[in-house]
């Protein structure tokens, strides 16, 4: 890198020969030209250090100043702030496998910000179509074509809401903030585990828009108050937020679906007069009770959450089910999701239980099967009704004596 005074020095030499310092105004090709120059160096000296920063890592540079990381070493001798070199690294280890993109990088065709995005996405493979289409376009709408889009994947695939990530810069007092790592605390004390910032935020937000004193909403009223609309045509869906249609993953209308309160069509003109009345999907006495009955938190085992409990139908709408107390079940909004992207099922047994189950028919929290195990066709359901009815084959007067029985010792 540019030492600092030698870096300034040279800059401002340049532009003072253009007239910039003292003299006329410079002349504006010129001026330009020096600006690209000034750029173009810039790009060349982060491939640089991108190769440096590689070689460090492989030969441990830190533990030669005695420092506990290569992040330490960035933080203390190059300036960096710790996300920013983190961000070093990964895009240095990237651009190992990137040859083009580090090239590009290298002459300066691509700055080291539209290269840190497309490291994102970019393999070797999709190298040369990413190039192709970033090239002209500025760092922001790289970052467009980047947002929800997985690695691997080229620039006309389709997008994946569920992927896209938006970042939010918080300038907070002191004791916001202290406020802010007591409410993750606090959540994270409830639910028996690490939560990220989003779910954290969205907690916080569900709470401000629930509008309830005591933070823990009608039970008889929907989860979702939310304005949601799915286009007829392609079933993409959109939730309004601060006057703008955000895209989000089909899975939240599918959450919405079995626990909302519906507002009928907002996109016809009707009759000027009738306005229809918000319905809910599931009657607010059954919902209300259905939380009753399940304590007010999540009812997959182990969970914890007790906030914002959403009304699941272990048999889907689309399939028959129906509002009674047998096939709802209280989710938290984590497992809930988990259930309509396919990663937990949810069945009842014969006898009436409720089964949790991973996506590969484990009980849920159980460890992975065994080879021989994956080969055995029951479900987990199935399974607790085996158990059920051997233990049923039995009468009262048997168990009670099999408890008793005297254990003999040889």
């Amino acid at each position: 890198m540019f030492d600092r005074e030698d870096s300034e020095g040279v800059v401002s030499s340049e532009l003072d020969g253009a007239g910039g310092r003292g003299g006329a105004a410079p002349d504006w090709r010129q001026l330009d030209r020096q600006l690209r120059g000034v750029a173009r160096r810039r790009a060349a000296l982060d491939a640089e250090e991108a190769r440096g920063l590689v070689l460090a890592q492989q030969i441990e540079l830190h533990r030669r100043f005695g420092y506990a990381s290569l992040h330490e070493y960035l933080e203390r001798t190059l300036g960096y702030g710790p996300r920013a070199a983190r961000e070093r690294l990964r895009v240095a280890s990237a651009l190992q496998v990137l040859p083009r993109t580090a090239a590009a990088l290298a002459r300066g065709d691509q700055s080291y910000s539209a290269v840190r995005e497309l490291t994102r996405v970019v393999r070797q493979d999709t190298e040369r179509a990413w190039l192709d289409v970033a090239a002209g376009k500025t760092v922001h709408e790289i970052e467009t074509l980047v947002a929800g889009r997985k690695p691997g994947d080229l620039p006309d695939d389709p997008v994946n809401p569920a992927e896209v990530r938006r970042v939010v810069s918080l300038d907070v007092t002191a004791e916001t903030y202290a406020l802010w790592r007591d409410a993750r605390l606090a959540l994270e004390l409830e639910r028996g585990e690490a939560v990220s910032d989003d779910e954290l935020l969205r907690a916080l937000c569900l709470g401000m828009l629930a509008g309830a004193p005591d933070g823990g909403g009608k039970r008889g009223r929907a989860a979702y108050q939310i304005a949601l609309m799915q286009c007829p045509d392609c079933e993409r869906v959109t939730q309004d937020g601060g006057g703008r249609a955000v895209e989000v993953p089909a899975t939240i209308a599918e959450r919405a679906r079995c626990d909302a309160r519906v507002l009928g069509r907002v996109d016809s003109d009707g009759d000027g007069h009738t306005v229809p009345q918000p319905t809910q999907t599931i009657p607010a006495p059954v919902r209300a009770a259905v939380v009753a009955r399940d304590h007010g938190r999540c009812r997959v085992p182990g969970c914890r959450a007790s906030r914002w409990v959403e009304v699941h139908h272990v048999q889907p709408r689309a399939q028959g089910g129906r509002h009674t107390m047998t096939n709802l079940v209280s989710l938290c909004g984590g497992h809930h999701d988990a259930v309509h992207a396919g990663r937990l099922q949810i069945a009842r047994s014969a006898s009436g239980q409720v089964v949790f189950t991973h996506a590969d028919g484990r009980l849920y929290g159980a460890p992975p099967r065994t080879s021989d195990e994956r080969h055995e066709p029951a479900t987990a359901a199935a399974r607790v009704d085996r158990a059920d009815a051997a233990h049923m084959d039995l009468s009262l007067a048997q168990r009670i004596e099999r408890a008793m029985r005297p254990v003999t010792r040889r």
